[in-house]
């Protein structure tokens, strides 16, 4: 992917989506093992580098140690997530040098607001 395509927003979109969608199917088969690696890394409280650093690391862990709690769709998810984490951290690393702190807050602001379902 060129930089001139990338887009920051839309690379941390899909990797809140991915992480709501095995968010969801672990709940409903109660699937604890994962759910609990998850649980350790999401949901993201920044989106510094260090932050997906740490989701990177501990998914990655999940797949290793644990991949046969795992099915195929899920698999993959993982597998993309690290995609994407990957074209953040490759594509994205003077979105993190101006003005981290504020635009950290707005997200996270916005974030919960969706999460408590808070329309602005």
């Amino acid at each position: 992917m060129s930089a001139d395509l990338f887009n920051h927003g839309t690379a941390v979109g899909q990797i809140e989506g991915i992480c709501s969608r095995l968010f969801d199917a672990w709940c409903e088969t109660r699937n604890i093992t994962s759910l609990t690696f998850l649980l350790h890394c999401w949901p993201l409280i920044s989106i510094e580098p260090a932050s997906l650093r740490q989701i990177s690391n501990t998914l990655g862990e999940l797949r290793k140690s644990h991949g046969g709690a795992l099915n195929e769709e899920q698999t993959k998810l993982l597998v993309e997530l690290e995609q994407h984490i990957k074209d953040l951290q490759v594509h994205a690393p003077e979105y993190y040098a101006v003005d981290r702190q504020g635009r950290d807050r707005a997200w996270v602001t916005s974030k919960l607001l969706r999460l408590c379902r808070i329309e602005p």
